[in-house]
Order: structure tokens, then C-alpha cells, then sequence
């Protein structure tokens, strides 16, 4: 899976894309669609804390429906409206697809997302991933984002979030 600097650093590119009287540019928009990016990972405190620890990780929060709800569920705890609504809900959508993209092939299930969950529970993994996962379920859990091995993969995160922006940036003008 990305690191929370990929899933955020996603929702703030794409933010930055909009138009500049877009609703979207709004400081209370980004600030939710950022949020929006890493409310799935809530199931990581039921990872650390229930039995059968990193199973709970990537389950319904992670398919596009418990995404999409969790990001329109903060949307309107931060009072956002049209627009600016519906795009932290799209953010908290995009969570599962950048875990999906860059699953594991061929590793366990755990490291899939059920898409379409509820109505199908198989797990999915993108066939030809384009960075190498963020393992949080090595040894250390949690503690494992704050090693120094953690530095590698949250640059090469930083560098492609860098050059996404500045296109963006680039073909605005």
C-alpha cells in the first residue's frame, strides 16, 4: 500500500489541479479532501488492537462504497457543500485504487482491497504495480511508518507527487 504521504499528497495534487474559482481550492475543501484520503486507514486501530492484527487492515472501509461514504461522512462534518462535497467524497474513493494499484501481485490477500465490497468480498491487486508497496505489516506495525526504512519509499512518493504537481502546474500556466 502508498504511505499517508501518498494518499495525501494525491488528494492536494489533484485539489491544486481545479480551476482557481473552483470550490475545490478552498482551504476547508483541501484540508478535507486531505482527511478524506486517510479516513480507510482507521482500520488500522482495529489492526492494532483486536486479535488477528493486520486481517482487519484493507477491509470494507477499503472498497470503493466504504471510501466514497467515509470521505461524503466528513465532507459534512466539515460543512462543505455541491462540489467541494462530492470531491472529498471522490478523495476518500481514491484510497482504495492507490492501495489496489500498488498491491503486491501474487502476495497474501491482505494485501488486496475488496473493491466492490459489499456486494463482492474478493480481495484485488492490481497486476502491474507501479511502485513498490509501503509494508506496514512488517514487523513493528505502525511503528513501522516512523523507521528510518520508511524514508525511501516516502521519497520516491514525495518525488512523484513533486513532478505531478509540477505538470499540473505547467500546463495551467
Amino acid at each position: 500500500m502508498p504511505s499517508p504521504i501518498a494518499h495525501v499528497a494525491v488528494a492536494i495534487a489533484a485539489a491544486i489541479a481545479a480551476p482557481d474559482r473552483s470550490p475545490l481550492r478552498t482551504r476547508r475543501a483541501r484540508a478535507g479532501a486531505a482527511v478524506a484520503s486517510l479516513l480507510p486507514d482507521l482500520d488500522l486501530l482495529a489492526a492494532a488492537t483486536l486479535p488477528g492484527g493486520i486481517d482487519w487492515h484493507h477491509g470494507p472501509t477499503h472498497s470503493l462504497f466504504g471510501a466514497g461514504l467515509l470521505g461524503l461522512g466528513l465532507g459534512l462534518v466539515f460543512g462543505l457543500r455541491g462540489a467541494a462535497l462530492l470531491w472529498t467524497s471522490f478523495c476518500g474513493f481514491l484510497h482504495p485504487l492507490l492501495d489496489w494499484e500498488l498491491g503486491v501481485p501474487g502476495g497474501p490477500t491482505t494485501f488486496g482491497v475488496p473493491l466492490f465490497w459489499p456486494m463482492i468480498a474478493t480481495k484485488f491487486i492490481a497486476p502491474y504495480p507501479l511502485f513498490r508497496p509501503f509494508n506496514i505489516h512488517e514487523a513493528g506495525f505502525i511503528a513501522n511508518m516512523f523507521t528510518p526504512a520508511a524514508l525511501g519509499p516516502y521519497l520516491r512518493e514525495l518525488a512523484f507527487a513533486a513532478v505531478v504537481l509540477a505538470y499540473v502546474r505547467f500546463t495551467r500556466g
